[in-house]
């Protein structure tokens, strides 16, 4: 199903915060059709708070049996039309201005929601530009470091750190992606890279913590992807790159350990 029918049956559902699993799976990876839920699910909640008038229909009615009960004590014979006199008109008609007015102020709720909504299925910028733009200038932070064991300590906090970001974000598969991409750029290029101009007598305290870390976060990835394998194939695709990136960095660590 694309977006414009996820968005219909959504605008038809009875409780759109609670849609079928089928729109639910759309949902977990469109980040546009979300929005339009958010929003639809807060205008459903302001139509309640729409004042609607009061009406005395019940209490003229009653009222009126009160009368007509004295008049029948008395003896006196009521006409039917009795009970269509103008007060009761009017009410009529007050009440058929209420439910305009309730309508209108609908409409109008329903028009503004209508017009902040985006025309288009192409969600607006998030939060995970903003992410990437601090995560980079982490990154030209470590690289500017004067010493290259400095910037290597850097480069391998900065990758521990996005590896446990990443595994908290198993269900959200488009942002996984994007920190898995930035976690092999780390650890495949500038770590390595850094690491080969590492002096011979820094390397052995330095590299051998670095490797052991990458082997954990091998492991750690590898096991996450396998457990979600099934219901986010996309999450576990983005896992399995952090894995194999994390493995390809230990092996190349104990490579220059070795040299």
């Amino acid at each position: 199903m694309n977006c414009t029918v996820i968005q219909r049956r959504l605008l038809a559902a009875e409780r759109p915060e609670q849609p079928p699993a089928e729109i639910q799976n759309h949902l977990a990876q469109c980040p546009a059709c979300r929005a339009w839920q958010r929003r639809l699910i807060q205008m459903e909640r302001l139509i309640p708070q729409l004042s609607v008038p009061s009406s005395t229909a019940k209490e003229l009615f009653l009222e009126r049996l009160k009368a007509e009960g004295r008049k029948k004590k008395q003896n006196i014979l009521v006409h039917p039309s009795a009970f269509l006199l103008p007060p009761f008109k009017k009410e009529r008609a007050l009440r058929k201005l209420s439910l305009a007015f309730t309508l209108a102020a609908s409409l109008l709720v329903f028009a503004f929601a209508w017009w902040s909504w985006p025309r288009n299925p192409v969600a607006p910028p998030d939060l995970s530009r903003i992410e990437q733009a601090k995560l980079e200038h982490r990154l030209n932070n470590s690289l500017r470091v004067e010493t290259v064991k400095e910037r290597v300590l850097r480069l391998a906090q900065l990758a521990d750190e996005i590896h446990g970001e990443a595994r908290k974000l198993v269900d959200n598969s488009e942002r996984l992606e994007q920190w898995s991409q930035f976690y092999t750029r780390i650890v495949s290029l500038h770590l390595i890279e850094q690491a080969r101009q590492l002096p011979p007598e820094d390397r052995q305290t330095v590299l051998e913590k670095i490797a052991l870390r990458l082997a954990e976060a091998e492991s750690e990835a590898t096991r996450l992807a396998t457990q979600c394998q099934a219901a986010a194939p996309r999450s576990a695709a983005a896992l399995h790159q952090i894995a194999l990136a994390s493995q390809k960095g230990e092996r190349d660590l104990r490579t220059l350990l070795k040299g």
